[in-house]
């Protein structure tokens, strides 16, 4: 009965499994395809079907929306709201911008002279998602101030439309919308692509166009683009690996649980992860690395792991749902490991501050917004930009999680 339980755990974790179950294989390149547990699949359909009607109905609510615009009606009132509820100039978030992010000042006003009535579209991986609502901050707040410095008003200003999917890994609904934006031909197109290897053909007809696309968190794997604005996603991978073997003696057996496979940010943080445990920690075992799939819940896989490998003593989360995902199946299970997340939504914060979780890596949201505008500006004058803008990251832990110099690394 035992080996029937497992064999049954292992197929659920082949989803998206790179290492794990019976004879495990450390440099498996490729998931597994799940070929059993059928019969509980069709019941886990039948289950999520209201779900997926609903998940339909909010769609077809927040595709009547789209294409919002910061304009004249709008952005009066909002930047006024705005303008009393942050000044993020002398922020952490800005001025590591203005000092890291490359050898441009992707703070700076300065060289800018963006056209009357600019278009800016920026089609996003999400609507649905608080570091997304962060991004967006940070892109209004920066085409409020060359609207500012210009003397825009009216129709003389430029504009920023947001779209993007309700799920985050819908692929074919973001080409689409992508596919939208670009027949209305905007000035500048901001993109955070789902899958690295999509877009190609509408990168390219972007550049037929002169529309220059600044990418924003997540790159591609081909096309031309002016830059693509993010975190550097390995250097923050490899950091994660060396707290994680600190934190367990550099010796004994961990998981790895990671976004949407096809993402580059889930791709970046899993290697540089993995390529520090398999050079640099020779004690330390990756028991199992799950993919985010259609399949099984991250928690359901989580749940498998602690069943199979109960002696594993952490858990690495590449973004804030995979880290949501294992912390609730930590507390269902009753067990105590070693969790080092990604992301800082209000969830981690709290199980830092109860011990639950050592610590996350925080993203700047914010000034990946903010630069991205400023790379698009610059590049549409043909200005010097850096094709990699590394928009940083932090470390947040119990010693720095109150401090207010990092406030605005933390949403939720």
């Amino acid at each position: 009965m035992k080996k029937a339980i497992a064999a049954f755990l292992c197929i659920m974790l082949t989803t998206g499994m790179i290492s794990g179950c019976a004879e495990r294989e450390p440099e498996s390149e490729a998931a597994q395809e799940n070929t059993g547990a059928e019969e509980s699949q069709e019941t886990q359909d039948s289950q999520e079907e209201p779900e997926e009607s609903q998940e339909e109905t909010a769609e077809k609510e927040e595709n009547a929306q789209v294409a919002e615009s910061t304009g004249e009606e709008d952005q009066e009132a909002g930047d006024q709201e705005d303008s009393q509820d942050r000044d993020m100039t002398e922020d952490l978030t800005m001025s590591v911008l203005k000092d890291q992010a490359g050898t441009v000042d992707y703070t700076s006003l300065e060289e800018l002279t963006p056209e009357a009535g600019s278009r800016i579209a920026v089609v996003l991986k999400s609507t649905r998602d608080e570091f997304w609502t962060t991004v967006r901050d940070g892109i209004e707040d920066a085409v409020k101030a060359l609207n500012e410095k210009m003397g825009y008003t009216g129709e003389d200003q430029i504009m920023v439309s947001f779209d993007g999917p309700t799920d985050d890994s819908d692929v074919e609904k973001q080409i689409d919308l992508i596919d939208t934006v670009l027949s209305e031909n905007p000035t500048i197109l901001c993109i955070a692509a789902i899958d690295r290897q999509s877009c190609e053909a509408q990168l390219e007809m972007a550049a037929e166009n002169d529309i220059p696309v600044v990418m924003l968190d997540s790159g591609v794997e081909s096309g031309p683009i002016s830059a693509l604005c993010a975190t550097d996603n390995y250097a923050a991978g490899t950091e994660a690996a060396k707290k994680m073997a600190e934190a367990i003696g550099d010796e004994g057996q961990i998981a790895v649980m990671t976004h949407t496979e096809s993402t580059q940010t889930s791709q970046d943080r899993e290697k540089g992860f993995t390529d520090e445990i398999s050079k640099n920690h020779p004690n330390i075992e990756i028991v199992n690395i799950s993919h985010e799939n259609d399949d099984f819940t991250m928690e359901k896989m989580a749940d498998a792991v602690f069943t199979l490998y109960p002696e594993v003593e952490g858990y690495f989360c590449t973004n804030e749902d995979a880290s949501g995902a294992v912390l609730d199946a930590l507390d269902a299970a009753g067990k105590e490991i070693t969790v080092i997340g990604f992301d800082s939504g209000e969830q981690q914060q709290n199980a830092v501050k109860n011990g639950t979780e050592l610590g996350f890596f925080a993203q700047n949201p914010y000034g990946m917004g903010y630069a991205a505008v400023i790379a698009g500006v610059r590049a549409d004058q043909n200005l010097e930009v850096d094709t990699f803008i590394n928009t940083s990251y932090q470390w947040i832990d119990s010693s720095n999680l109150e401090n207010e110099e990092y406030s605005n690394y933390l949403y939720g």
